[in-house]
């Protein structure tokens, strides 16, 4: 297996990911059993590498998404509690409808100058707890609309996605519809 300055792909993308998700870099390094200058000397190689690997495979791409979806593996796969796991960010966001509502909390959110990132904190989530979320519910509706579904089944599916997701657009434009943003108000142009 590939190294660089010791450290594996897996290492290296599942060091991103924690790091993503709130481990602090400290904690990052002592895992990988290397030094500040060493580590920022490797994740500039690996970064580098990875899109020469992904041009070569695209598949590569899918497994550093799997990294960041599920970060507790290879050297990681005890170390620290800060990352939340796919199991427990599924106990705050179980279903569909409640992945909808955030997401669009979110959307809307933003269009009147709501922080993201406060939602998703709001709801006991992080970024990367919420990435994996949704990698979760795009394979969801990606297996909802397969082609080798029948035209009815396909048609029911698309129905209760758009449904829901409309209802909460509908709700959070209603939520939202009285505030405003005004983020270039003390520009002068």
């Amino acid at each position: 297996m590939e190294t660089i300055n010791g450290v594996t792909f897996e290492d290296w993308a599942c060091a991103c990911a924690n790091l993503a998700g709130g481990m602090p870099e400290n904690e990052v390094l002592n895992v990988l059993g290397i030094e500040l200058p060493v580590w920022q000397k490797t994740t500039d190689e690996w970064s580098a590498k990875l899109g020469d690997m992904m041009a070569e495979d695209m598949n590569i791409a899918t497994k550093y998404g799997e990294y960041f979806t599920n970060p507790k593996q290879g050297k990681f796969a005890n170390a620290g509690a800060t990352t939340m796991s796919l199991a427990d960010a599924l106990a705050i966001v179980p279903d569909f409808d409640a992945y909808q509502q955030i997401f669009w909390q979110m959307s809307k959110g933003a269009d009147v100058g709501i922080d993201g990132i406060q939602v998703l904190q709001n709801h006991g989530l992080t970024l990367q707890s919420w990435s994996s979320v949704g990698q979760h519910y795009s394979q969801m509706q990606h297996q909802m609309m397969d082609e080798n579904l029948s035209p009815e089944e396909l048609k029911r599916n698309y129905d209760t996605i758009t449904q829901i997701s409309e209802k909460w657009q509908n709700h959070w434009d209603n939520h939202y519809k009285d505030s405003k943003a005004d983020l270039a108000g003390d520009i002068d142009f």
